[in-house]
């Protein structure tokens, strides 16, 4: 973890500029769970080519709502299983609560829920998952290839997708034509 037992679950990881992987360059990933084991992360501002009248016909789901999201790709590993992040507390076996305010699942019943409820609870569905191993996501911390700042749901449930890194960069107040890409320092 970061320090002494400091956590980074509930925080949205900006992936630097000069982070050139295919799979997170210029995305934004809420952290699920993070410990000393790992953690895993859905990137939320990567739309998957498939689409939710895909996911739709897959589950055999009666969609009630006025709008269909997009789909995301959640990140490069297990790409055929899906993942809702969602800000009502609904009693699903094995959902995590990622903040008092927000949860992960990969219960279908879930997707079924929001789906076929009158609700405008809002909710973003993800394909795959960003991991890290023990001490991955620390060493790329280290080597500046993410900003870490405070969750804002509007990032996650009211922006466009292409709007998302900026506005993280903007929670952080950042010019990003002063960030370098060593050291972890600013130019003046």
């Amino acid at each position: 973890m970061t320090a002494e037992g400091s956590t980074l679950t509930g925080k949205l990881l900006i992936a630097m500029p000069n982070l050139n992987d295919p799979n997170f360059a210029r995305t934004v990933v809420i952290l699920c769970a993070h410990s000393d084991d790992g953690a895993l992360g859905i990137i939320v501002n990567q739309p998957h080519p498939a689409t939710m009248d895909d996911v739709i016909d897959q589950l055999d789901l009666d969609w009630m709502r006025l709008q269909k999201p997009v789909v995301y790709q959640g990140g490069p590993v297990s790409l055929e299983r899906g993942f809702i992040l969602y800000e009502k507390g609904l009693d699903f076996p094995g959902s995590l609560e990622v903040t008092p305010e927000l949860f992960m699942g990969t219960n279908p019943d879930i997707l079924k829920h929001l789906a076929e409820s009158e609700t405008s609870e809002s909710f973003l569905f993800a394909l795959g998952y960003a991991g890290w191993g023990a001490g991955q996501l620390e060493m790329e911390l280290k080597e500046n290839s993410w900003l870490v700042c405070d969750l804002d749901r509007r990032i996650l449930f009211d922006l466009p997708p292409s709007e998302r890194w900026q506005a993280a960069i903007d929670l952080l107040g950042i010019d990003l034509a002063k960030l370098v890409d060593t050291g972890g320092g600013f130019i003046n």
